[in-house]
């Protein structure tokens, strides 16, 4: 019941940019992007123990099924030094975004910046500059995500300065914690975290290293370090990213104790792809990733070790219309992954196999501005 109105504010608030800003150079600019997808999942999981199996998904969530990954509405625009931006979010995707009232419906982003002799100041709900991929398909070299971008925010909420020194972009920002301060999250209002992040340019590629800090609820202390070089030339694009990630929890970690346990994880994934005959396209990704004490296991930690390999081929159909087909293998070093044979443990969470593969396809609109 509280998706409605909830829905009737954040357009309200975009009726009222678009009434008061229309006649403005400066905007507003509307976008609309979309994605629908089929998934196979090879294991044909009965039951989602472990979680794991759904990292493989187009959706992040249902296998073997037709999915509405996401839908989303944007808006953004300028006016004199003030400029604005929202996102509203749509379909399974929004589940990772923490906001979600009933998992359908989130608000992504909703800032606003202000250009100051100090530099830009950013205050709101603003996207986290941690890694090579994210949320929305259409801006993704793959289907799927990789392994560490479940372990890293999409937005948060606070305040930020940004600008440059020489050619190098900086920024730092005072968040609520890791997480949003919002339905489901652990942040509670009396504790806050530092965002910091810094780029420059390295020929064709960029390098940029960012990192957060929070100690949330006096129960877990989150540390994550992420560093990205990704480029392009001429017809082909790379990128490199290595995340660490430590949560250190401030209790016994058991089941009359629910503090979060001690856990870590670090990864280093490879991307590589080009574009052919200017509609085709082929994308590939390589990762490692070493994680342990994530699977909220009280009685027998995990500690696995994860390779995973991801091939991705899309053809344009029409200028902004994209079709995709996609493979996917996991292999871990322990039996993480769920099959047809899983099902729920009094020891906790336990898959029954130690390779996943995942066939899916999908089918995209990519944004294009109302301007247009």
């Amino acid at each position: 019941m509280r998706t409605c109105p909830l829905a009737a504010a954040v357009a309200s608030f975009l009726l009222c940019a678009a009434t008061v800003s229309y006649a403005d150079e400066g905007g507003p600019i509307f976008t609309f992007g979309a994605a629908t997808s089929y998934t196979f999942d090879i294991n044909q999981p009965d039951n989602q123990v472990t979680d794991e199996n759904r990292k493989l998904y187009a959706n992040g969530w249902s296998e073997e099924s037709f999915n509405i990954d996401l839908v989303q509405l944007g808006i953004s625009g300028t006016r004199g030094p003030v400029s604005y931006g929202a996102k509203l979010d749509f379909g399974d995707w929004t589940r990772s975004i923490q906001d979600n009232v009933n998992g359908d419906f989130a608000l992504q982003e909703m800032f606003f910046t202000v250009d100051t002799p100090v530099g830009l100041v950013t205050a709101g709900r603003m996207p986290t500059p941690f890694g090579y991929e994210v949320l929305e398909p259409w801006a993704d070299a793959n289907i799927s995500r990789s392994r560490a971008w479940y372990f890293q925010s999409i937005s948060h909420d606070g305040v930020a300065l940004s600008g440059r020194l020489g050619s190098a972009s900086l920024m730092a920002a005072i968040i609520n914690g890791f997480h949003l301060n919002n339905i489901g999250a652990d942040n509670p209002d009396d504790e806050y975290g530092v965002l910091a992040s810094a780029g420059i340019p390295i020929g064709e590629a960029t390098a940029r290293l960012s990192a957060v800090y929070s100690d949330e609820k006096d129960s877990v202390r989150y540390v994550e370090v992420n560093g990205v070089l990704a480029g392009s030339h001429e017809r082909y694009r790379y990128g490199l990213e290595g995340t660490y990630l430590n949560g250190d929890g401030h209790g016994n970690g058991t089941p009359t104790d629910p503090v979060p346990q001690d856990s870590w994880m670090w990864d280093l994934t490879s991307y590589g792809g080009a574009t052919f005959f200017e509609k085709w396209s082929t994308d590939f990704r390589l990762s490692y990733t070493d994680q342990k004490g994530t699977n909220g296991n009280y009685f027998t930690r995990n500690r696995d070790k994860i390779v995973s390999f991801t091939a991705t081929g899309g053809y344009e159909i029409v200028d902004g219309v994209v079709f995709r087909v996609e493979y996917r293998i996991d292999s871990s070093d322990n039996p993480i992954f769920d099959d047809n044979n899983s099902s729920l443990s009094l020891v906790g969470p336990v898959g029954q196999s130690d390779l996943v593969n995942v066939v899916q396809c999908q089918l995209m609109w990519t944004p294009a501005t109302g301007s247009d």
